[in-house]
Protein backbone atom coordinates (compact mmCIF):
# COMPACT_ATOMS: atom_id res chain seq x y z
CA UNK A 1 0.00 0.00 0.00
CA UNK A 2 1.56 3.51 -0.69
CA UNK A 3 2.07 6.11 2.22
CA UNK A 4 -0.44 9.06 2.06
CA UNK A 5 -0.92 11.68 4.53
CA UNK A 6 -4.16 12.64 5.55
CA UNK A 7 -5.48 15.80 4.85
CA UNK A 8 -8.30 18.43 6.40
CA UNK A 9 -9.75 21.50 5.20
CA UNK A 10 -12.02 24.07 5.97
CA UNK A 11 -15.16 24.72 3.50
CA UNK A 12 -18.49 27.09 4.50
CA UNK A 13 -17.16 26.48 7.97
CA UNK A 14 -17.32 22.84 8.04
CA UNK A 15 -14.29 21.03 8.78
CA UNK A 16 -13.66 18.23 6.46
CA UNK A 17 -10.81 15.47 7.80
CA UNK A 18 -9.52 12.59 5.51
CA UNK A 19 -7.21 9.78 7.43
CA UNK A 20 -4.20 9.00 5.75
CA UNK A 21 -3.06 5.83 3.78
CA UNK A 22 -0.09 3.21 5.03
CA UNK A 23 2.56 4.91 7.29
CA UNK A 24 1.08 8.78 6.17
CA UNK A 25 0.89 11.30 9.11
CA UNK A 26 -2.27 12.36 10.32
CA UNK A 27 -3.44 15.58 9.72
CA UNK A 28 -2.77 18.69 12.07
CA UNK A 29 -5.22 21.70 13.15
CA UNK A 30 -3.95 25.05 15.18
CA UNK A 31 -6.13 27.72 15.85
CA UNK A 32 -5.66 31.23 14.62
CA UNK A 33 -6.30 34.75 16.17
CA UNK A 34 -10.45 35.00 17.84
CA UNK A 35 -10.26 30.74 17.22
CA UNK A 36 -10.95 28.76 20.10
CA UNK A 37 -10.74 24.72 19.21
CA UNK A 38 -12.89 22.18 21.50
CA UNK A 39 -12.49 18.49 21.36
CA UNK A 40 -15.60 16.63 23.00
CA UNK A 41 -15.97 20.14 24.90
CA UNK A 42 -12.43 20.72 25.67
CA UNK A 43 -10.41 23.51 25.10
CA UNK A 44 -7.56 22.45 23.00
CA UNK A 45 -4.39 25.42 23.51
CA UNK A 46 -1.83 23.76 21.03
CA UNK A 47 -1.81 22.01 17.17
CA UNK A 48 -4.43 19.19 17.58
CA UNK A 49 -3.71 15.81 15.78
CA UNK A 50 -7.55 14.79 14.17
CA UNK A 51 -8.91 12.22 12.28
CA UNK A 52 -11.67 11.27 10.10
CA UNK A 53 -13.46 9.41 13.80
CA UNK A 54 -12.87 12.87 15.60
CA UNK A 55 -14.83 14.55 13.26
CA UNK A 56 -17.46 15.28 14.60
CA UNK A 57 -16.44 16.04 18.09
CA UNK A 58 -14.38 19.09 17.19
CA UNK A 59 -16.13 22.46 17.46
CA UNK A 60 -14.56 26.10 16.83
CA UNK A 61 -16.04 29.08 18.93
CA UNK A 62 -15.29 32.36 17.35
CA UNK A 63 -14.34 35.01 20.13
CA UNK A 64 -15.96 38.53 19.57
CA UNK A 65 -13.95 41.76 18.60
CA UNK A 66 -15.22 44.47 20.80
CA UNK A 67 -15.05 48.08 19.34
CA UNK A 68 -12.35 50.30 21.39
CA UNK A 69 -10.87 53.39 20.93
CA UNK A 70 -8.31 55.21 22.19
CA UNK A 71 -6.65 58.61 22.14
CA UNK A 72 -3.32 59.77 23.18
CA UNK A 73 -0.72 62.83 22.44
CA UNK A 74 2.77 62.76 21.18
CA UNK A 75 5.15 66.00 21.84
CA UNK A 76 8.47 66.93 19.56
CA UNK A 77 11.38 67.06 21.80
CA UNK A 78 11.66 70.93 20.79
CA UNK A 79 7.66 71.07 21.38
CA UNK A 80 6.92 72.84 18.70
CA UNK A 81 4.33 69.68 17.29
CA UNK A 82 1.83 67.49 18.66
CA UNK A 83 0.43 64.84 17.47
CA UNK A 84 -2.69 63.04 17.79
CA UNK A 85 -2.66 59.30 18.05
CA UNK A 86 -5.82 57.17 17.20
CA UNK A 87 -6.16 53.58 18.02
CA UNK A 88 -9.10 51.96 16.81
CA UNK A 89 -10.57 48.59 17.10
CA UNK A 90 -14.02 48.15 15.07
CA UNK A 91 -16.66 45.82 15.90
CA UNK A 92 -16.35 42.76 13.73
CA UNK A 93 -18.76 40.25 12.17
CA UNK A 94 -16.45 37.25 11.53
CA UNK A 95 -16.82 34.06 9.67
CA UNK A 96 -14.43 31.26 9.79
CA UNK A 97 -12.15 31.03 6.91
CA UNK A 98 -12.13 28.39 3.95
CA UNK A 99 -8.71 26.76 3.91
CA UNK A 100 -7.17 24.74 1.18
CA UNK A 101 -6.88 21.18 2.01
CA UNK A 102 -3.18 20.34 3.18
CA UNK A 103 -1.36 18.17 6.20
CA UNK A 104 -1.53 21.16 8.61
CA UNK A 105 -3.97 23.70 8.90
CA UNK A 106 -4.42 27.01 10.80
CA UNK A 107 -8.07 27.84 11.61
CA UNK A 108 -8.38 31.62 10.76
CA UNK A 109 -11.51 34.09 10.92
CA UNK A 110 -12.42 36.70 8.12
CA UNK A 111 -14.37 39.73 8.88
CA UNK A 112 -17.57 40.22 6.92
CA UNK A 113 -18.61 43.55 8.42
CA UNK A 114 -16.99 46.41 10.50
CA UNK A 115 -17.96 49.05 12.30
CA UNK A 116 -15.66 51.53 13.58
CA UNK A 117 -16.71 53.83 16.51
CA UNK A 118 -17.33 57.54 15.92
CA UNK A 119 -14.03 60.23 16.94
CA UNK A 120 -15.56 63.81 17.87
CA UNK A 121 -14.17 66.61 18.02
CA UNK A 122 -14.95 67.99 21.42
CA UNK A 123 -13.49 65.07 23.03
CA UNK A 124 -10.31 65.80 20.46
CA UNK A 125 -10.10 69.10 21.90
CA UNK A 126 -10.69 68.25 25.94
CA UNK A 127 -7.51 66.41 25.51
CA UNK A 128 -6.07 68.79 24.05
CA UNK A 129 -6.91 70.78 27.07
CA UNK A 130 -5.75 68.14 29.51
CA UNK A 131 -2.60 68.57 28.15
CA UNK A 132 -2.27 72.16 28.07
CA UNK A 133 -2.05 72.06 23.85
CA UNK A 134 -3.34 75.32 23.19
CA UNK A 135 -1.10 76.91 20.11
CA UNK A 136 -1.27 76.20 16.63
CA UNK A 137 -4.27 73.57 16.19
CA UNK A 138 -5.46 72.86 13.66
CA UNK A 139 -8.80 73.21 12.95
CA UNK A 140 -9.21 72.69 9.51
CA UNK A 141 -7.41 69.52 9.10
CA UNK A 142 -9.38 68.41 12.28
CA UNK A 143 -12.64 68.85 10.75
CA UNK A 144 -11.72 67.00 7.36
CA UNK A 145 -9.97 64.03 8.64
CA UNK A 146 -13.80 63.82 11.24
CA UNK A 147 -15.79 64.11 8.25
CA UNK A 148 -14.19 60.69 7.05
CA UNK A 149 -15.64 57.34 7.22
CA UNK A 150 -13.89 54.02 8.26
CA UNK A 151 -10.81 53.48 10.75
CA UNK A 152 -9.30 57.03 11.85
CA UNK A 153 -6.62 55.14 13.37
CA UNK A 154 -2.96 56.64 12.51
CA UNK A 155 -0.57 59.72 14.17
CA UNK A 156 -2.39 63.26 13.28
CA UNK A 157 0.48 66.38 13.12
CA UNK A 158 -2.65 68.24 15.18
CA UNK A 159 -0.82 71.13 16.48
CA UNK A 160 2.09 73.42 14.98
CA UNK A 161 4.31 76.07 17.32
CA UNK A 162 6.43 78.64 15.39
CA UNK A 163 10.08 78.48 15.34
CA UNK A 164 11.83 81.55 16.11
CA UNK A 165 13.68 83.11 13.53
CA UNK A 166 17.59 84.03 13.38
CA UNK A 167 18.06 87.49 13.78
CA UNK A 168 21.69 88.88 11.76
CA UNK A 169 24.59 89.86 13.60
CA UNK A 170 26.30 92.93 13.16
CA UNK A 171 28.77 93.04 10.21
CA UNK A 172 31.55 95.60 8.91
CA UNK A 173 31.35 95.76 5.47
CA UNK A 174 34.44 97.43 3.01
CA UNK A 175 33.46 100.00 1.19
CA UNK A 176 32.80 99.48 -2.68
CA UNK A 177 35.73 101.74 -3.58
CA UNK A 178 38.03 100.00 -1.22
CA UNK A 179 37.33 96.54 -2.69
CA UNK A 180 37.69 97.83 -5.99
CA UNK A 181 41.00 99.31 -5.32
CA UNK A 182 42.33 95.93 -3.58
CA UNK A 183 41.59 94.19 -6.69
CA UNK A 184 44.59 96.30 -8.19
CA UNK A 185 47.06 95.64 -5.34
CA UNK A 186 50.53 96.17 -7.56
CA UNK A 187 49.28 99.15 -9.43
CA UNK A 188 47.74 101.32 -6.77
CA UNK A 189 49.94 102.59 -3.78
CA UNK A 190 46.86 103.79 -2.01
CA UNK A 191 44.14 101.97 -1.32
CA UNK A 192 41.87 104.47 0.18
CA UNK A 193 42.45 108.47 -0.25
CA UNK A 194 42.28 110.80 2.67
CA UNK A 195 38.38 111.94 3.32
CA UNK A 196 37.21 108.29 1.95
CA UNK A 197 34.86 106.11 3.60
CA UNK A 198 37.38 102.73 4.55
CA UNK A 199 34.35 100.66 5.79
CA UNK A 200 30.87 101.19 7.84
CA UNK A 201 28.59 98.87 9.96
CA UNK A 202 25.60 96.71 9.13
CA UNK A 203 23.68 97.15 12.61
CA UNK A 204 22.68 93.58 14.33
CA UNK A 205 19.25 92.69 13.07
CA UNK A 206 16.95 91.14 16.76
CA UNK A 207 15.54 87.96 15.32
CA UNK A 208 11.61 86.88 16.09
CA UNK A 209 10.52 84.94 18.93
CA UNK A 210 8.38 81.85 18.27
CA UNK A 211 5.88 79.53 20.17
CA UNK A 212 5.54 76.25 20.84
CA UNK A 213 2.52 74.34 20.83
CA UNK A 214 1.52 74.86 25.24
CA UNK A 215 1.98 78.94 24.08
CA UNK A 216 5.34 79.05 25.38
CA UNK A 217 7.31 81.63 24.34
CA UNK A 218 10.83 80.68 22.62
CA UNK A 219 13.30 83.31 22.45
CA UNK A 220 15.21 83.78 19.24
CA UNK A 221 18.84 83.34 19.17
CA UNK A 222 21.29 86.94 20.29
CA UNK A 223 23.02 88.27 17.59
CA UNK A 224 26.17 89.54 17.81
CA UNK A 225 26.96 92.69 17.86
CA UNK A 226 30.51 94.67 16.77
CA UNK A 227 31.71 97.81 17.72
CA UNK A 228 33.39 100.10 15.61
CA UNK A 229 36.79 101.43 16.74
CA UNK A 230 38.98 104.24 14.91
CA UNK A 231 42.81 103.33 14.93
CA UNK A 232 45.48 105.37 13.41
CA UNK A 233 44.54 107.53 10.70
CA UNK A 234 40.84 107.01 10.94
CA UNK A 235 38.02 109.10 12.53
CA UNK A 236 34.41 107.72 13.14
CA UNK A 237 31.38 109.40 12.07
CA UNK A 238 29.29 110.78 14.83
CA UNK A 239 27.11 107.97 14.84
CA UNK A 240 30.00 105.90 14.95
CA UNK A 241 28.18 103.23 11.93
CA UNK A 242 31.22 104.24 9.23
CA UNK A 243 34.77 104.76 9.26
CA UNK A 244 36.36 107.53 7.13
CA UNK A 245 40.60 107.77 6.90
CA UNK A 246 42.20 110.95 7.72
CA UNK A 247 45.11 109.97 5.89
CA UNK A 248 45.72 108.27 2.38
CA UNK A 249 47.42 104.67 2.95
CA UNK A 250 46.59 100.91 2.75
CA UNK A 251 43.29 100.10 5.30
CA UNK A 252 43.64 97.50 7.42
CA UNK A 253 40.50 96.09 9.89
CA UNK A 254 41.37 94.15 13.10
CA UNK A 255 39.07 91.92 14.68
CA UNK A 256 39.29 92.07 18.73
CA UNK A 257 36.96 89.86 20.34
CA UNK A 258 33.62 92.42 19.66
CA UNK A 259 35.45 95.09 18.18
CA UNK A 260 36.53 96.02 14.56
CA UNK A 261 39.74 98.36 14.78
CA UNK A 262 40.24 100.24 11.40
CA UNK A 263 43.68 101.28 11.11
CA UNK A 264 45.19 103.01 7.94
CA UNK A 265 48.97 102.36 7.20
CA UNK A 266 51.07 104.65 5.45
CA UNK A 267 52.71 102.79 2.65
CA UNK A 268 56.35 103.18 1.88
CA UNK A 269 57.62 102.29 -1.75
CA UNK A 270 60.93 100.83 -2.85
CA UNK A 271 60.83 101.17 -6.81
CA UNK A 272 63.58 98.94 -7.36
CA UNK A 273 65.20 95.73 -5.51
CA UNK A 274 65.62 95.32 -1.56
CA UNK A 275 69.52 94.55 -2.01
CA UNK A 276 72.95 96.07 -1.04
CA UNK A 277 71.85 99.61 -1.97
CA UNK A 278 68.49 99.63 0.56
CA UNK A 279 69.95 97.34 3.11
CA UNK A 280 67.91 95.29 5.35
CA UNK A 281 64.24 96.41 5.66
CA UNK A 282 62.44 96.94 9.17
CA UNK A 283 58.91 99.37 8.33
CA UNK A 284 55.99 99.43 10.83
CA UNK A 285 53.40 100.19 8.02
CA UNK A 286 52.93 98.56 4.29
CA UNK A 287 55.54 98.09 2.16
CA UNK A 288 55.78 97.60 -2.12
CA UNK A 289 58.45 96.33 -3.50
CA UNK A 290 58.44 97.36 -7.12
CA UNK A 291 61.24 94.60 -8.06
CA UNK A 292 62.67 91.73 -5.88
CA UNK A 293 63.87 91.11 -2.61
CA UNK A 294 67.29 89.72 -3.07
CA UNK A 295 69.51 87.33 -1.51
CA UNK A 296 70.64 87.64 2.17
CA UNK A 297 68.34 90.57 2.91
CA UNK A 298 65.74 90.51 4.93
CA UNK A 299 62.32 92.66 5.35
CA UNK A 300 60.58 93.48 8.41
CA UNK A 301 57.26 95.05 8.09
CA UNK A 302 54.33 95.79 10.43
CA UNK A 303 51.60 95.12 8.44
CA UNK A 304 51.05 94.16 4.53
CA UNK A 305 54.62 93.58 2.09
CA UNK A 306 53.46 93.32 -1.75
CA UNK A 307 56.68 92.46 -3.64
CA UNK A 308 56.01 92.63 -7.16
CA UNK A 309 59.29 90.56 -8.25
CA UNK A 310 60.50 87.42 -6.57
CA UNK A 311 61.89 86.51 -2.68
CA UNK A 312 64.94 84.74 -2.96
CA UNK A 313 67.05 83.40 -0.64
CA UNK A 314 66.02 85.98 2.28
CA UNK A 315 64.16 86.13 5.47
CA UNK A 316 60.79 88.05 5.64
CA UNK A 317 58.67 89.12 8.38
CA UNK A 318 55.60 90.26 8.37
CA UNK A 319 52.23 91.24 10.91
CA UNK A 320 49.87 91.59 7.97
CA UNK A 321 49.36 89.67 4.36
CA UNK A 322 52.21 88.48 1.79
CA UNK A 323 51.64 88.91 -1.92
CA UNK A 324 54.13 87.80 -3.96
CA UNK A 325 53.81 88.44 -7.69
CA UNK A 326 56.37 85.94 -8.76
CA UNK A 327 57.99 82.88 -6.78
CA UNK A 328 59.48 82.47 -3.47
CA UNK A 329 63.06 80.55 -3.84
CA UNK A 330 65.13 79.29 -0.52
CA UNK A 331 63.40 81.79 1.53
CA UNK A 332 62.01 81.75 5.47
CA UNK A 333 59.13 83.52 6.36
CA UNK A 334 57.44 84.05 9.52
CA UNK A 335 53.46 85.43 8.87
CA UNK A 336 51.60 86.94 11.45
CA UNK A 337 51.71 85.01 14.60
CA UNK A 338 51.94 81.33 14.27
CA UNK A 339 52.08 78.75 16.77
CA UNK A 340 51.52 75.13 16.68
CA UNK A 341 48.13 73.86 18.37
CA UNK A 342 50.63 72.00 21.00
CA UNK A 343 52.19 75.12 21.74
CA UNK A 344 49.02 77.41 22.12
CA UNK A 345 47.44 74.11 24.25
CA UNK A 346 50.92 74.69 26.38
CA UNK A 347 50.47 78.17 26.88
CA UNK A 348 46.93 77.67 27.84
CA UNK A 349 47.93 75.22 30.93
CA UNK A 350 50.84 77.90 31.78
CA UNK A 351 48.00 80.12 32.26
CA UNK A 352 45.66 78.26 34.10
CA UNK A 353 48.27 76.52 36.48
CA UNK A 354 49.44 80.11 37.00
CA UNK A 355 45.36 80.87 38.16
CA UNK A 356 45.92 77.89 40.56
CA UNK A 357 49.10 78.97 42.01
CA UNK A 358 47.93 82.26 42.90
CA UNK A 359 44.69 81.09 44.61
CA UNK A 360 47.04 78.26 46.96
CA UNK A 361 49.29 81.39 47.60
CA UNK A 362 45.93 83.73 48.56
CA UNK A 363 44.86 80.49 50.79
CA UNK A 364 47.89 79.69 52.49
CA UNK A 365 48.75 83.91 53.58
CA UNK A 366 44.62 84.29 54.42
CA UNK A 367 44.85 81.23 56.21
CA UNK A 368 47.92 82.38 58.15
CA UNK A 369 46.63 86.01 58.42
CA UNK A 370 43.48 84.41 60.05
CA UNK A 371 45.45 82.64 63.00
CA UNK A 372 47.26 86.01 63.60
CA UNK A 373 50.35 84.19 62.29
CA UNK A 374 53.70 86.76 61.29
CA UNK A 375 53.52 86.97 57.39
CA UNK A 376 57.14 88.02 57.90
CA UNK A 377 57.83 84.48 58.63
CA UNK A 378 55.94 83.67 55.16
CA UNK A 379 58.87 83.88 52.41
CA UNK A 380 57.23 84.62 49.49
CA UNK A 381 59.95 82.37 47.20
CA UNK A 382 60.12 79.91 49.58
CA UNK A 383 56.50 79.55 49.51
CA UNK A 384 56.24 79.57 45.82
CA UNK A 385 59.49 77.05 45.22
CA UNK A 386 57.84 74.55 48.01
CA UNK A 387 54.01 74.75 45.76
CA UNK A 388 55.62 74.60 42.66
CA UNK A 389 57.86 71.79 43.65
CA UNK A 390 55.08 70.08 45.15
CA UNK A 391 51.69 70.63 44.14
CA UNK A 392 52.32 72.41 40.44
CA UNK A 393 55.33 70.11 38.94
CA UNK A 394 54.02 70.68 35.34
CA UNK A 395 54.48 74.17 35.41
CA UNK A 396 58.58 74.13 35.83
CA UNK A 397 58.34 71.60 32.40
CA UNK A 398 55.70 73.50 30.33
CA UNK A 399 57.58 76.40 31.14
CA UNK A 400 61.29 75.55 29.59
CA UNK A 401 59.60 73.24 27.02
CA UNK A 402 57.45 75.78 25.20
CA UNK A 403 60.75 78.54 25.61
CA UNK A 404 63.25 75.84 23.89
CA UNK A 405 60.01 75.86 20.85
CA UNK A 406 59.31 79.68 19.92
CA UNK A 407 62.80 81.08 19.11
CA UNK A 408 60.89 82.68 16.00
CA UNK A 409 58.40 84.56 17.48
CA UNK A 410 59.88 87.32 19.11
CA UNK A 411 57.36 88.69 21.75
CA UNK A 412 56.41 85.56 22.95
CA UNK A 413 60.09 84.69 23.35
CA UNK A 414 60.20 88.11 25.15
CA UNK A 415 57.92 86.96 27.86
CA UNK A 416 59.59 84.10 28.53
CA UNK A 417 62.98 85.48 28.69
CA UNK A 418 62.40 87.11 31.58
CA UNK A 419 60.56 84.29 33.34
CA UNK A 420 62.79 80.83 32.43
CA UNK A 421 66.06 81.86 34.78
CA UNK A 422 63.47 81.28 37.59
CA UNK A 423 62.74 78.11 36.21
CA UNK A 424 66.22 76.73 35.01
CA UNK A 425 67.26 76.60 38.46
CA UNK A 426 64.61 76.62 41.24
CA UNK A 427 66.81 77.99 43.91
CA UNK A 428 66.14 81.56 41.86
CA UNK A 429 62.45 80.93 42.62
CA UNK A 430 63.31 81.43 46.66
CA UNK A 431 65.02 84.82 45.38
CA UNK A 432 61.44 86.33 44.27
CA UNK A 433 60.22 88.55 46.88
CA UNK A 434 56.90 89.98 45.04
CA UNK A 435 54.65 87.16 43.48
CA UNK A 436 53.20 89.27 41.14
CA UNK A 437 56.00 88.85 38.62
CA UNK A 438 54.55 85.76 37.80
CA UNK A 439 51.12 86.88 37.72
CA UNK A 440 52.24 89.77 35.08
CA UNK A 441 53.92 86.92 32.83
CA UNK A 442 50.24 85.35 33.23
CA UNK A 443 48.96 88.48 31.80
CA UNK A 444 51.01 88.69 29.19
CA UNK A 445 49.93 84.85 28.02
CA UNK A 446 46.41 86.15 28.25
CA UNK A 447 46.85 89.21 25.97
CA UNK A 448 49.64 87.61 23.84
CA UNK A 449 46.46 84.93 22.60
CA UNK A 450 43.70 87.77 22.75
CA UNK A 451 45.82 89.53 20.25
CA UNK A 452 47.93 87.65 17.98
CA UNK A 453 45.62 84.19 18.08
CA UNK A 454 42.68 84.74 18.74
CA UNK A 455 41.50 87.43 15.65
CA UNK A 456 39.79 86.43 13.35
CA UNK A 457 41.49 88.84 10.92
CA UNK A 458 43.06 85.78 8.64
CA UNK A 459 46.53 86.52 6.76
CA UNK A 460 47.58 85.14 3.54
CA UNK A 461 50.47 84.62 1.67
CA UNK A 462 49.40 84.67 -2.45
CA UNK A 463 52.65 83.34 -4.89
CA UNK A 464 52.99 82.04 -8.19
CA UNK A 465 55.40 79.12 -6.94
CA UNK A 466 57.40 77.97 -3.91
CA UNK A 467 60.54 76.11 -4.13
CA UNK A 468 62.68 74.87 -0.78
CA UNK A 469 61.71 77.23 1.20
CA UNK A 470 60.11 77.27 5.39
CA UNK A 471 57.02 79.07 6.03
CA UNK A 472 55.11 79.61 9.12
CA UNK A 473 51.81 81.77 8.57
CA UNK A 474 49.05 82.14 10.77
CA UNK A 475 46.29 82.04 8.17
CA UNK A 476 46.68 80.64 4.57
CA UNK A 477 49.23 80.19 1.91
CA UNK A 478 47.54 80.20 -2.10
CA UNK A 479 49.24 79.76 -4.92
CA UNK A 480 48.42 81.07 -7.67
CA UNK A 481 50.24 78.82 -10.71
CA UNK A 482 52.81 76.13 -10.65
CA UNK A 483 52.58 74.32 -7.09
CA UNK A 484 55.27 74.52 -4.09
CA UNK A 485 58.60 72.05 -3.91
CA UNK A 486 60.20 71.03 -1.36
CA UNK A 487 59.40 73.21 0.85
CA UNK A 488 57.99 73.09 4.77
CA UNK A 489 54.85 74.98 5.34
CA UNK A 490 53.24 75.09 8.75
CA UNK A 491 49.47 76.65 8.09
CA UNK A 492 47.16 78.22 10.68
CA UNK A 493 44.60 77.72 8.26
CA UNK A 494 44.83 76.22 4.61
CA UNK A 495 47.09 75.22 1.76
CA UNK A 496 45.71 75.78 -1.19
CA UNK A 497 47.32 75.55 -5.04
CA UNK A 498 44.26 77.50 -7.51
CA UNK A 499 46.22 75.85 -10.42
CA UNK A 500 44.35 72.91 -12.73
CA UNK A 501 47.98 71.71 -12.70
CA UNK A 502 49.16 72.64 -9.43
CA UNK A 503 51.33 70.12 -7.20
CA UNK A 504 52.68 70.15 -3.72
CA UNK A 505 56.19 68.25 -4.15
CA UNK A 506 58.57 67.01 -1.68
CA UNK A 507 58.56 68.21 2.04
CA UNK A 508 56.10 68.79 4.27
CA UNK A 509 52.71 70.48 4.65
CA UNK A 510 50.78 71.09 7.70
CA UNK A 511 47.54 72.81 8.10
CA UNK A 512 44.58 73.00 10.34
CA UNK A 513 42.16 73.46 7.78
CA UNK A 514 42.17 72.33 4.33
CA UNK A 515 45.09 70.99 2.19
CA UNK A 516 43.86 71.02 -1.76
CA UNK A 517 46.16 70.29 -4.76
CA UNK A 518 46.02 68.50 -7.86
CA UNK A 519 49.26 66.71 -7.58
CA UNK A 520 51.27 65.55 -4.71
CA UNK A 521 54.13 63.51 -4.26
CA UNK A 522 58.13 62.87 -5.80
CA UNK A 523 59.70 60.47 -6.61
CA UNK A 524 62.58 61.22 -4.83
CA UNK A 525 61.29 61.50 -1.64
CA UNK A 526 58.46 60.90 0.49
CA UNK A 527 55.58 63.94 0.72
CA UNK A 528 54.46 64.56 4.39
CA UNK A 529 50.57 65.72 5.51
CA UNK A 530 49.41 66.81 8.12
CA UNK A 531 45.53 68.33 8.38
CA UNK A 532 43.28 69.37 10.75
CA UNK A 533 39.78 69.18 8.52
CA UNK A 534 40.14 67.93 4.87
CA UNK A 535 42.84 66.75 2.52
CA UNK A 536 41.95 66.40 -1.52
CA UNK A 537 44.96 65.82 -3.89
CA UNK A 538 43.32 64.68 -7.50
CA UNK A 539 46.59 62.05 -7.88
CA UNK A 540 49.85 61.28 -6.18
CA UNK A 541 52.90 61.54 -8.54
CA UNK A 542 54.80 59.64 -5.22
CA UNK A 543 54.20 58.47 -2.03
CA UNK A 544 52.25 60.17 0.37
CA UNK A 545 52.02 60.66 4.55
CA UNK A 546 49.14 61.85 5.35
CA UNK A 547 48.27 62.14 9.06
CA UNK A 548 45.73 63.59 11.68
CA UNK A 549 45.54 63.82 15.05
CA UNK A 550 44.70 60.49 15.45
CA UNK A 551 45.55 58.45 12.34
CA UNK A 552 48.10 58.13 9.68
CA UNK A 553 47.54 56.76 5.91
CA UNK A 554 50.20 55.93 3.45
CA UNK A 555 49.45 56.52 0.29
CA UNK A 556 51.19 55.00 -3.69
CA UNK A 557 51.90 56.85 -6.15
CA UNK A 558 49.17 56.22 -8.83
CA UNK A 559 46.24 56.94 -6.54
CA UNK A 560 44.16 59.13 -7.84
CA UNK A 561 41.28 61.33 -5.82
CA UNK A 562 42.39 61.28 -2.58
CA UNK A 563 40.22 62.71 -0.05
CA UNK A 564 39.72 62.35 3.11
CA UNK A 565 38.60 64.10 6.68
CA UNK A 566 39.10 64.21 9.93
CA UNK A 567 35.98 63.11 12.00
CA UNK A 568 35.60 63.69 15.52
CA UNK A 569 37.94 61.36 16.73
CA UNK A 570 40.40 62.77 15.28
CA UNK A 571 40.49 59.83 12.57
CA UNK A 572 41.24 59.76 8.59
CA UNK A 573 37.67 59.00 7.00
CA UNK A 574 36.57 58.96 3.40
CA UNK A 575 35.10 62.24 2.35
CA UNK A 576 32.05 62.22 0.18
CA UNK A 577 32.11 66.02 -1.36
CA UNK A 578 35.36 68.07 -2.47
CA UNK A 579 36.79 70.69 0.38
CA UNK A 580 35.31 74.17 -0.18
CA UNK A 581 38.09 76.24 -1.04
CA UNK A 582 36.34 79.09 -2.33
CA UNK A 583 35.87 80.64 1.24
CA UNK A 584 39.71 81.27 1.02
CA UNK A 585 40.12 82.43 -2.38
CA UNK A 586 37.84 84.61 -2.10
CA UNK A 587 38.52 87.98 -0.29
CA UNK A 588 36.19 88.78 2.65
CA UNK A 589 34.08 91.53 2.42
CA UNK A 590 32.78 91.03 5.95
CA UNK A 591 34.17 91.41 9.27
Amino acid sequence: MENKDGIVYLEDGKLTIINPEGLGRYPRIIAGENVEIYIAGEKESKEVVVSQDAEDLIEFKIKKVKKSKNLTTEISEDKLKAYLIIEITPEQRLELKDTEAANQIKVETESKEKIFPKVNKDEIIELLNLHNISHGIKHDYLNQFLAQEGNLSGRHLIAEGRKAEKGKNAEIIKSEEYKKREENLFNVIDSIDKGEMICYKQKAVEGKAGINVFSERIPPPPVKDLKLSAGKNVQLTKAGLKAVALAGGQPKLLRRSSTVEVHIYKQYIIKGDVDKYTGHIKYDGDLLVKGDVKDYFNVDVGNDLKVQGNIANAEVKTRGNLYVNNNIIASELFIGNYLDREIVTALNKIIGSLENLKKAVEEILGEANKRKMDLNNFRTGRVLRLLIENKFPVLKKLILNVNDKINNSDQLKKYFKEITPYFNNMANIERITDERILYKFKDNLEEFIELNLDHNGVLNIYAGYIQNSEINIGGSVIINRLGCYNSTIRAKKSIIVKSKSGFLKGGSYQAEEIIFAQEAGSKLSKTYFRVGEQVFIKQALGTLVIKSDQDSKIIEAGTKNINFKVNDFGQLVAASNLPNINQYLLREEKV
